[in-house]
């Protein structure tokens, strides 16, 4: 079994209240939630309109998977209008 565990830091553009932030994020974890059966969440950052963090957390039985399940995420919140990824922490195990 391999766990991977990932923290998203990204910069939101456009944005001009923490509703708006707030819908963009939560179609956002949805989509990733439902496409790739992982556990995310709004992590920090919560109360400001310019900034956010993911955290997501994937469990997989082979390590191939979880790495291009990751590499998936990436490009998926990547292709996302109106934020950009700042940094992204890793840990797996």
């Amino acid at each position: 079994m391999h766990v991977a565990v990932l923290n998203y830091r990204l910069r939101l553009f456009g944005i001009a209240s923490l509703k708006e932030k707030r819908s963009l994020l939560k179609k956002l974890i949805n989509e990733i939630r439902t496409k790739f059966n992982v556990s995310i969440c709004e992590t920090g950052k919560n109360d400001s309109k310019t900034w956010s963090e993911l955290g997501v957390a994937i469990v997989s039985s082979a390590k191939d998977v979880l790495d291009s399940m990751i590499e998936d995420i990436t490009t998926l919140i990547e292709s996302t209008q109106g934020l950009e990824i700042v940094e992204v922490e890793r840990e797996s195990w």
